[in-house]
């Protein structure tokens, strides 16, 4: 009976040898199964549009620009258009009245002036383009102290002031139209040589008030915000014997240049 025993018990292993071999082939089938079905799955996500589940994958770009042209601008503006002294006369007890559109009637003289305008703003020239530009004015009509005040010896004079200058009489030019007040001297030559006609001058027909007289190419009045605007004054000196007349007018053209 014992060798009985032992046959079977060989058979038994031997069919468990089997089975285990079976399983472990049965594994490896299935795993590549799983394998081959994930791969399949991953290509078609790739192939879905928009969809970009693999980092490195081909990838597409493109640019887009964006563009501005600034023009350029020569403008100039007249902020202060009438410098109107009025009308008046001077009384007997005085040889002059003095009227200065800085500080208007000249301390000193005021019982002088009977009935003349008070004037105290001068003609506020603004660069209100973007370019720096020449600046220069003609004057046409009574654009002589003669035909303008007549009599002995009258006075019909300009000066020029950058807004900047606190000694540019009251201060009340400085805000009666330039759009931002200025801190420094708006005619910037290379050296710095400021406004010509910084001191009071003979009326004349025509004047190049920034840079060399003459030049059409010196381009000093600038365009800064905190450095574009000048004050042309006028003063005029009114003789006791000035005749009676009909208003005279002076008429002032302010021309600007730039290289733009």
């Amino acid at each position: 009976m014992l060798p009985a025993r032992g046959i079977l018990l060989e058979e038994k292993i031997n069919m468990a040898t089997i089975s285990n071999k079976t399983i472990a082939v049965l594994l490896v089938v299935a795993l590549a199964i799983t394998i081959s079905g994930t791969f399949v799955s991953i290509y078609k996500l790739i192939n879905i549009p928009g969809y970009n589940l693999l980092t490195g994958a081909a990838v597409n770009t493109t640019t887009g620009n964006a563009t501005i042209t600034i023009v350029s601008r020569t403008q100039i503006t007249n902020r202060v258009s009438t410098i109107a002294f009025g009308t008046g006369y001077v009384n007997t007890t005085c040889p002059y009245c003095y009227i200065d559109s800085d500080v208007g009637i000249l301390a000193g003289n005021v019982s002088c002036c009977a009935l003349f305008n008070n004037v105290t703003a001068g003609f506020l020239i603004e660069n209100t383009g973007n370019e720096n530009v020449t600046l220069n004015f003609s004057c046409s009509g009574s654009c002589t102290a003669a035909s303008f005040v007549n009599g002995t010896n009258p006075v019909f004079q300009f000066r020029m002031t950058n807004v900047s200058d606190p000694a540019a009489g009251s201060g009340k030019q400085n805000v009666s139209g330039d759009s931002i007040l200025d801190t420094r001297g708006s005619c910037q030559a290379a050296a710095d040589l400021g406004w010509n006609f910084s001191s009071y001058t003979a009326m004349t027909t025509r004047a190049d008030l920034c840079g060399s007289n003459g030049s059409t190419t010196e381009y000093y009045f600038t365009a800064n915000a905190t450095a574009d605007a000048v004050i042309m004054d006028l003063k005029v000196g009114i003789p006791d014997d000035s005749r009676p007349n009909t208003q005279q007018t002076a008429t002032f053209t302010f021309s600007a240049e730039s290289a733009g």
